[in-house]
């Protein structure tokens, strides 16, 4: 998270703080989506709950200065009213995640940018014992790894988390032992998967660092060798050709 958070500059920070208060408000449109649905359903299999239940009722006799007259005209804008509010949610949804994506790619741009032009400002005796395809590397592809395998899966977990937690809470709320127990449950398996894969994750990264950096070098210098043969032949020629 600290590594991630330094990569970023003032800006970004600020984009990085309003994308996550879109984030925050696309999870609590998920919930009273969800929570919305679950009442509807309920009140379409027992209709009578429009006269028993509080809340219901209230809803049903501030509908009446709208034009409703009876339940079943109730159940009809009750339905419209789910139908809208899922919409709007998934118009969030869609709009935060089409800014997510932004987010991700321009990091891509700007993390490459800013090591090209701070390895252009390094004194020559900086490149002296590195190799220009090893730079290469980092700028084309161990950017793209950064962006594409932890600040991208960081933006889902995130997201993914505030939504979680929001549907935990509603969940809660209805029924609180099944939540805590599912839960909890869901939430000790990951941590026993996290734990038993994250040791083998950070040694395979490192191991996959150096394969690209050997990668790189290998396509650049047999590139390198096959320029030096040709110009070696072409000079055989000249020589052959002039003596």
């Amino acid at each position: 998270f600290k590594k991630i958070f330094y990569l970023l500059n003032s800006s970004q920070r600020r984009q990085a703080g309003i994308l996550l208060t879109m984030i925050l408000i696309m999870a609590l449109l998920d919930m009273i989506g969800v929570a919305s649905i679950l009442p509807f359903m309920t009140v379409l299999t027992n209709p009578e709950l429009i006269e028993t239940n509080t809340i219901l009722n209230y809803m049903f006799n501030i509908s009446k200065s709208l034009g409703v007259e009876n339940d079943r005209q109730f159940l009809t804008a009750l339905g419209f009213l789910v139908f809208f509010l899922l919409i709007i949610s998934l118009t969030f949804k869609a709009i935060t995640t089409f800014f997510q994506i932004q987010f991700v790619q321009m990091q891509l741009y700007s993390i490459s940018k800013s090591l090209v032009e701070k390895y252009l400002h390094q004194p020559y005796s900086w490149f002296i014992g590195r190799h220009t395809a090893d730079l290469g590397k980092t700028i084309l592809s161990e950017v793209q790894q950064v962006v594409g395998s932890a600040i991208r899966p960081l933006l889902d977990l995130i997201a993914k988390s505030m939504v979680t937690i929001a549907i935990i809470a509603l969940l809660i709320v209805a029924d609180p032992k099944l939540a805590l127990l599912v839960g909890s449950t869901l939430g000790s398996v990951y941590a026993i998967i996290f734990y038993f894969i994250k040791n083998y994750l950070k040694k395979n990264g490192k191991v996959g660092l150096k394969s690209n950096q050997s990668r790189f070098t290998a396509v650049s210098e047999a590139f390198g060798a096959a320029k030096e043969v040709k110009v070696g032949r072409l000079e055989q020629t000249y020589i052959k050709i002039f003596f």
